[in-house]
């Protein structure tokens, strides 16, 4: 796998067209890749193709991890800086990833598309639906379960306190606690919902994503380094999924 930081114009005219849409976003990254090379979103043993957008300062940042290299000359060419030396770098995550073990700990950031499957009666035959949770305290639960609403004084829904295991759990890490107030170390921000296009013509697409930052401690490293390169939840090929962690320094 390899992990790639891109920083973007944002006084570009494509620039505020592809933010405005994950869609076309999304089209142009699996330009980046060769045929064959994982550019559809697709995961295989060796990960996928997952990507991700993060404010730093007044900057904006792209980041993909992938099985292979991306070309992004093309990318560059509509949303970098193409006059001027290349501004992105690609670094080997194998050797980041492998040393990921039970009991590390590590900062994390996540963007997810937070969302419930609910089995609806509206066509009659039983067919579950994605729910997107729109506010903080249930997209934490998204992540944590009941845990997110301790402190909070609301009682927690029962779709969260019958969870026998949370989505970070699946994942392999547990979100570590404040020492002083007992409650998970965790941060929900960023919360947006985007209406755009499956490509020209096509339907209607409605997204609803947070951001998710927090300290975290691994409880099943290869659960986690799954994660890291297969993406938690669903809206994958739209910019969310993608988890990215640091060793933490206290």
């Amino acid at each position: 796998m390899y992990l790639t930081r891109f920083p973007i114009n944002k006084t570009r005219r494509e620039t505020h067209r592809m933010l405005a849409s994950p869609y076309r976003l999304h089209a142009a990254i699996a330009g980046s890749f060769p045929t064959g090379g994982m550019a559809d979103g697709s995961a295989s043993d060796a990960g996928r193709v997952l990507w991700r957008l993060d404010e730093q300062g007044d900057g904006l940042v792209l980041y993909i991890a992938s099985p292979s290299i991306p070309s992004l000359t093309g990318l560059d060419e509509q949303i970098g800086w193409p006059d001027l030396p290349q501004q992105w770098e690609t670094r080997d995550y194998d050797a980041f990833l492998s040393r990921i073990t039970e009991g590390r700990k590590y900062t994390f950031r996540l963007v997810a598309n937070p969302v419930v499957s609910r089995v609806g009666s509206k066509n009659g035959r039983g067919a579950s639906r994605r729910m997107g949770h729109l506010t903080p305290l249930p997209q934490a639960a998204w992540l944590l379960g009941a845990a997110a609403y301790e402190g909070t004084g609301v009682e927690p829904p029962a779709l969260f306190v019958n969870q026998p295991v949370t989505r970070a759990e699946r994942n392999g890490f547990a979100v570590e606690r404040d020492l002083v107030t007992g409650t998970p170390r965790l941060v929900v921000s960023h919360e947006r919902k985007l209406t755009f296009n499956h490509g020209a013509g096509g339907s209607r697409i409605t997204l609803a994503t947070a951001q998710f930052d927090g300290v975290l401690r691994v409880i099943d490293a290869q659960a986690l380094r799954r994660a890291l390169v297969e993406g938690i939840g669903h809206g994958k090929g739209f910019g969310c999924g993608m988890m990215t962690v640091a060793p933490l320094s206290e």
